[in-house]
């Protein structure tokens, strides 16, 4: 199942807008790079610019509409020098459309950037070239992009070093918001040129914060930071331990892929990448922060326009003067207060408001210092679909207004998007945001690659009535996500929304970062308020804490129906299959049952370890019975970093619990090892490969408990173990020496479980087949649907 999995994750990785449908090529209007805004707009005699085919379409909006308007663009790159905004004067009508549209089969770019030439070798292995109007104050940048690739803006540390990022000595605001210090090692800092340019990154729980630098003492590592001052969210405050980088200094320039834009000389320097050559190389600097704008009002919205196969590419976004205070999903503080003022949000390139009935298919939003997409205030009816969003630093999408009954979007369709490599700079960000909508659809999406959640629904911290309802997110494959911040998930949800379906989402691989701080991070996160929803269909499994978490709200508070959380996958075993744990969330839960309680035992297991249990608590539970080894009748088979060991708890409480273990240095990784613990009513016994390596004295007869019996983690949840587990037995009985022996000598699967003296279970893995086609059929229908997973680059990829 796990390769399946991976196989198809990695298939629809590859999706791409290349094959894209598009209209017959035959319209009212066309548009080509070599055209002349002076013709006709014909195919023979197409206009130059999008913005002069728009002026022919109003003209036949204001005549009145009689029939679909289609305007055909021809392949290449239309950089703007403006952005793009339709209004109420551009819009079609319920009975006919108006729609924009790649050109058959060819490519079509529209750029907020400009090409960067001129350039000169400098220093060592910098290259440099001048920047118009930076030095007078008229332009200035935060992106690059060298060959369709994003470069680094030069920080310290390194983003590829092995320690990419630091820990605050300390950090403090002045009640009045006046001022605001950093402390750092002073290794870590220097009187930088142009220190006020220079920015301090620092990872919140679930957001981070840059600020700029107004003075820094770098025998002290005292900073000052530029204002003006808000008050941040305490869980985001910079404060001692958290982790952090510094960004866009001159010299921190160090290694290929880095840039730095000098603003006082206007002095662009670069250090190219292997195989770079800057004098051929397409090196685009974002001029614009919005590329599209439609933006109609409640008594005339923008209706049934429609905007198909084209590619939007680089845009920028400048953080307020005093510095970016990420509050959750790129929306950030501004106030004195981090609640009760107006939050503000990063500006998307793509921004619709009173539109209806309109469209955004089968292109791309990409290479963004800003958001992506969002619908906002009084969108209905609208559709996000088919497209790729990528390489942005804030979200990727976001469908969200006012909570207002008349304002709230209403029945947009988000589906069908491949939405990956989001919040490279703003890492709270989230790959798909919906915040107050009704009836909203989001289906169908392959999400991944992501620091923070993936999909996110709601936007109220208690469970009071809002405009939120009726929302559907299903069939969502979301994966790689949660890679530096916590508190967040593959879904995150918030706030009452009555009516709600999250069905058949498919999610796995959540990972926890090392300076990831505060919570667990989870399959789905259902957080403050949250209500009134039915789960059903969904498979999670491979998330770094367990599959679902509730804050502030119960799993009573909702409907759930057949969903599979942790699924239990085979692996090549020591004989036949055997059991794969993922250290997170996969085990084997078996009910409570009087032949699993007997006064004397035998618990025994193979195993394989990839690596070593490690961290600040390294042992996990193989087999165990009763919660953990504080409770009565708990028994449990286990490791501790390379030890093998056994629990034995006769009595209740921590005085009670009884342990054996093996010395150091005796497991292997990648191996397989035979474990086993006995107790013969007198001695708690630890054997491994066949030999007794530990025991213990306990003289006290068992006392049964009532819980269940768990494979794979400790009973209670505490632990999971990470490796293969097969063969494994409980016996009624203490197997000798010489059986021990014998069985890692000469392993064999039973045939006849029942003829073996003394089992009480058995468990050989061999019959996971079943569950993992279910599981595997569910989650298949997740992702892009069949005539979008079709886009791939490599036909014989297909399968």
């Amino acid at each position: 199942m796990q390769q399946a999995l991976l196989i198809l994750t990695v298939l629809l990785a590859v999706f791409s807008i290349g094959f894209a449908e598009q209209p017959a090529a035959g319209a009212d209007f066309y548009v080509a790079t070599s055209g002349n805004d002076g013709s006709a707009g014909t195919k023979e005699k197409p206009f130059a610019t999008l913005t002069r085919a728009q002026e022919a379409v109003r003209q036949r909006v204001v005549a009145g509409l009689g029939a679909d308007v289609t305007v055909l663009i021809r392949g290449g790159t239309y950089a703007l020098a403006e952005p793009l905004t339709y209004g109420p004067d551009d819009s079609g009508t319920a009975a006919h459309s108006i729609t924009y549209a790649a050109y058959p089969k060819e490519t079509v770019i529209v750029s907020g950037g400009a090409k960067i030439a001129g350039w000169k070798k400098g220093e060592g292995e910098v290259w440099t070239a001048r920047m118009p109007g930076v030095a007078e104050g008229t332009w200035y940048f935060r992106q690059l992009y060298v060959n369709g690739q994003r470069a680094s803006r030069a920080r310290t540390p390194n983003g590829d070093a092995d320690q990419p990022c630091w820990q605050l000595k300390g950090a403090s605001l002045s009640d009045d918001l006046k001022t605001h210090t950093y402390q750092f090692e002073p290794a870590q800092v220097k009187q930088w040129r142009n220190l006020t340019d220079v920015e301090c990154v620092v990872f919140g729980n679930w957001a981070t914060t840059r600020k700029r630098f107004e003075t820094i003492d770098p025998a002290t590592g005292t900073a000052e930071m530029a204002g003006p001052h808000a008050k941040p969210h305490d869980a985001m405050a910079p404060a001692a331990g958290r982790w952090f980088y510094i960004e866009n200094a001159f010299e921190e320039l160090d290694q290929p892929g880095e840039w730095y834009l000098d603003r006082q000389t206007g002095t662009l320097s670069y250090w190219p990448r292997t195989g770079e050559d800057l004098t051929t190389a397409e090196v685009v600097a974002p001029r614009l922060t919005r590329l599209l704008e439609v933006t109609g009002t409640a008594e005339r919205p923008v209706r049934n326009l429609h905007f198909r196969g084209l590619r939007f590419e680089h845009a920028d976004w400048t953080p307020p003067q005093g510095g970016y205070l990420g509050i959750q999903a790129c929306h950030f503080a501004t106030g004195t207060a981090w609640s009760g003022n107006p939050w503000g949000r990063i500006d998307a390139a793509i921004s619709w408001n009173w539109a209806d009935s309109c469209s955004f298919e089968d292109g791309a939003v990409a290479h963004l210092g800003g958001c992506g997409i969002e619908l906002v205030a009084g969108c209905s009816n609208d559709t996000v679909e088919g497209n790729e969003v990528f390489d942005i630093s804030g979200n990727g999408t976001m469908l969200g207004g006012p909570s207002d009954e008349a304002e709230v979007p209403k029945h947009c369709r988000l589906a069908n998007n491949h939405v990956h490599a989001c919040g490279l700079d703003y890492h709270g960000a989230v790959g798909m945001w919906t915040g107050f909508a009704q009836q909203a659809v989001i289906a169908h999406n392959l999400v991944h690659d992501l620091p923070y959640s993936g999909i996110s629904l709601g936007w109220q911290w208690n469970p009071e009535p809002t405009a939120a309802r009726e929302n559907t997110v299903e069939y969502n494959h979301i994966s790689d996500v949660m890679k530096r911040l916590g508190d967040g998930g593959g879904i995150y949800t918030l706030g009452f929304q009555p009516g709600t379906v999250l069905r058949g989402n498919h999610i796995h691989d959540v990972a926890r970062s090392g300076y990831a701080q505060a919570a667990p991070n989870n399959g789905m996160f259902i957080d403050e308020g949250s209500r009134g929803f039915l789960f059903e269909g969904n498979v999670i499994y491979r998330t770094s804490a367990e599959p679902v978490r509730f804050n502030q709200c119960g799993r009573d508070w909702h409907e759930w129906k057949d969903n599979h959380f942790g699924g239990v996958f085979p692996a090549p075993g020591r004989l036949g299959s055997g059991l794969a744990c993922d250290g997170s969330s996969a085990h084997l839960e078996v009910p409570n049952a009087p032949e699993l309680e007997p006064e004397q035992l035998t618990v025994e297991a193979w195993i394989q370890l990839p690596e070593f249990p490690a961290g600040g608590d390294a042992r996990k539970w193989i087999v165990n019975k009763n919660r953990n080894e504080w409770e009565q009748g708990h028994y449990g088979l286990v490791l501790d970093e390379d030890r093998a060991g056994a629990y034995l708890n006769i009595g209740g409480g921590q005085d009670n619990s009884y342990s054996a273990w093996a010395p150091e240095g005796q497991l292997t990784p990648n191996d397989w090892h035979h474990l086993a613990m006995t107790y013969d009513g007198a001695t708690l016994r630890v054997y491994l490969d066949g030999n007794e390596v530990g025991s213990e004295a306990i003289n006290k007869p068992r006392v049964p408990g009532s819980t269940p019996l768990d494979i794979g983690r400790r009973q209670d949840g505490y632990t999971y173990f990470k490796g293969v587990i097969d063969e494994v037995r409980v016996y009624s009985r203490a197997l000798s020496t010489d059986d021990l022996k014998a069985r890692f000598a000469q392993p064999v699967t039973l045939t006849d479980p029942k003829a073996e003296s003394g089992l009480s279970g058995y468990w050989n893995f061999d019959d996971l087949s079943d569950e993992t086609k279910a599981l595997q059929e569910l989650a298949a229908k997740a992702g892009l649907e069949p005539k979008y997973r079709g886009r791939l680059h490599d036909e014989a990829l297909r399968g």
